[in-house]
């Protein structure tokens, strides 16, 4: 194993728990996720447990594909933290959303922080990550 591996397993790990099954909400399955993305399953297994640092660009763009992320969720360096970042807050808005909370008021905020949270939700939107047709 080294650090890029790591991290790599990391991420994948991430968004299997925050990403779950929507007819269960439990993590996606490793079998399942291989018979989605065409990954064999002992592939999958080495990127989960970190011994695939560089599993190829094919496989990377298929789990993407899968969880609905951006490729660059997968990247290292500061756009990587970034659309990261992006993901969290959208968990966050999800979690809010689906422990019933309607709306998030902005009241309070400066018009700085109003426009940055309108910012993210227009930037996950533009990259798909966030489904039109879903409340």
């Amino acid at each position: 194993m080294n650090e890029q591996g790591d991290a790599l397993a990391e991420r994948l790990a991430w968004l299997r728990e925050n990403f779950p099954d929507p007819d269960t909400g439990k993590p996606r399955e490793v079998r399942e996720i291989s018979a989605a993305t065409g990954i064999s399953l002992s592939q999958l297994y080495k990127i989960l447990s970190g011994e695939s640092p560089n599993p190829g660009w094919q496989h990377l763009r298929a789990l993407a594909e899968f969880f609905g992320v951006p490729l660059d969720a997968f990247n290292s360096g500061d756009h990587g933290d970034e659309v990261r970042a992006q993901l969290a807050t959208l968990v966050e808005l999800r979690e809010l959303r689906d422990s019933g909370v309607e709306s998030i008021s902005l009241r309070g905020l400066t018009q700085a922080q109003a426009d940055r949270i309108r910012g993210v939700v227009e930037d996950l939107r533009a990259s798909n990550t966030v489904r039109r047709d879903e409340p």
